[in-house]
C-alpha cells in the first residue's frame, strides 16, 4: 500500500561511505530506531529494493526527510575510486549527490556526524557542490560516550521534526 508507506517515510537520512563508516552507520541506525521508531530512519542498505533506481530512491527519500546525517570518518574526504580519483570530485558520486541534494532543500537540517575522531573537512578541500557542509555544526560520536552523544543527536532531531520547521540556530559561527 503506497499511500500508507508514503505516510511513514523516514524523517532521518544517514549518508555514509561503506568503506569509511559502514559499521558506525549500522550502529547509529539501530540506536536511532530504538529511540525514534523503526520507520523513522533511512540507510540505503536496508531499505532499497532489488532493481530499484539508486539515484531516484535517494531523491525520493531526501524529499521526505527532515534531517540529513552525513557520517564523516577518517577516509571520507580522500576516498578514491579504482582509478585513483577522489570520489567526492565525481559528479555521480552518491555521497556528493546526497549532500548537494540535502543542501538544496531548505526544510532539511544537515547535521554532520564525525566518527573515529575525524574533524570537519576544511571548505577549500570540498568540491563546490558540497561546500555548504563546512559551515554546519557537527556532532561527534565517540565510542566511550556513545549513548550520551546519540541522546544529544536525538534531541536535535526531535527538535527539528517536532516543530515541523527548522528553528534558526542562535549560535554565531
Amino acid at each position: 500500500n503506497l499511500g500508507k508507506m508514503a505516510h511513514r517515510m523516514p524523517t532521518t537520512f544517514i549518508s555514509y561511505r561503506r568503506d569509511d563508516a559502514a559499521g558506525y552507520a549500522g550502529r547509529l541506525h539501530e540506536a536511532l530506531e530504538n529511540r525514534l521508531g523503526r520507520d523513522q530512519v533511512f540507510r540505503d542498505v536496508d531499505t532499497l529494493e532489488p532493481g530499484q533506481d539508486f539515484v531516484e530512491a535517494i531523491e525520493s527519500r531526501l524529499r521526505e526527510c527532515r534531517v540529513f546525517l552525513p557520517m564523516i570518518g577518517r577516509e571520507w574526504l580522500d576516498a578514491r575510486d579504482s582509478d585513483g580519483r577522489r570520489r567526492l570530485d565525481q559528479p555521480h558520486d552518491y555521497v556528493r549527490l546526497e549532500i548537494a541534494n540535502a543542501h538544496a532543500r531548505r526544510e532539511v537540517r544537515v547535521i554532520p556526524i564525525l566518527i573515529e575522531g575525524a574533524s570537519m573537512p576544511p571548505v577549500e578541500s570540498l568540491p563546490e557542490a558540497v561546500r555548504p557542509l563546512a559551515r554546519k555544526q557537527a556532532v561527534h560520536l565517540r565510542d566511550d560516550a556513545w549513548d550520551h552523544d546519540v541522546d544529544r543527536l536525538v534531541s536535535a532531531i526531535t527538535g527539528v521534526t517536532a516543530t515541523g520547521t527548522i528553528q534558526p540556530s542562535s549560535a554565531s559561527p
